[in-house]
């Protein structure tokens, strides 16, 4: 299981809440296939959005990280009001 460190940024500066976290948490448990092989995630309020750490099973962390967009473009793709502001980055 490898950790990939994600940083969801508001375009309006304003800073996130938890309950915004908690929502996009719930998001990315939503959009989570077994493909993705999600085994832990954790949504966090920082001064510029929402930082994010998924945990996935996979072999390398390119791999990883790979898993980890697909799931978060499947986020982003649907009506999930919790992504509309936000820009995603990923932190290396």
């Amino acid at each position: 299981m490898l950790p990939v460190h994600l940083t969801l940024l508001r375009a309006d500066g304003r800073a996130s809440t938890e309950d915004e976290a908690r929502a996009v948490q719930d998001a990315v448990w939503a959009h989570a296939v077994p493909e993705i092989q999600l085994e832990h995630a954790r949504a966090r309020a920082v001064p510029d959005g929402i930082g994010l750490v998924l945990y996935v099973r996979a072999r390398t962390p390119d791999a990883a990280q790979d898993q980890a967009r697909r799931l978060l473009s499947d986020v982003f793709a649907s009506t999930a009001a919790v992504v509309h502001g936000y820009s995603l980055t990923f932190q290396h």
